[in-house]
């Protein structure tokens, strides 16, 4: 039905193993590095690690001009290899793929941070759920 679909954190990992795409099953031991993708402590509002918006994605033009932002991270698991068809439009500092899209979807977009407790202090997590709402509407 191409409805449009947003994926966060499990989401993002869910999307990409349904359509074929692997997952670092634990980052810790799988793909060690100094970026701490599980923040251990609350508030979850609260900035972990910084990601790079792939130039030319639709994730990188809604947020015009920024070439990248901090997000918070709470996993042990994230997208190794995407899926056949998808698109990476950000990226962790170590290399952790931390958003997807389908570009053949009408809205398909995925990330691995948690917009849903950043909203509050940081209008780019708002931005992503109005374009979520946007691609519902039309």
């Amino acid at each position: 039905l191409d409805k449009p679909v947003f994926g966060i954190c499990r989401g993002i990992q869910l999307i990409n193993r349904w359509f074929g795409g692997t997952l670092w099953q634990d980052l810790p031991s799988e793909h060690p590095s100094d970026v701490e993708h599980h923040m251990s402590k609350q508030p979850y509002d609260a900035f972990g690690h910084s990601v790079t918006l792939m130039p030319g994605t639709p994730l990188a033009e809604l947020f015009a001009g920024q070439q990248s932002m901090r997000v918070n991270s709470y996993h042990h698991q994230a997208v190794r290899e995407p899926a056949e068809g998808f698109e990476v439009m950000a990226m962790a500092p170590d290399g952790v793929i931390e958003a997807i899209r389908r570009p053949a979807s009408r809205f398909m977009w995925a990330v691995q941070w948690h917009p849903e407790f950043l909203y509050r202090v940081d209008s780019r997590s708002q931005t992503l759920f109005d374009a979520f709402v946007n691609a519902c509407r039309g």
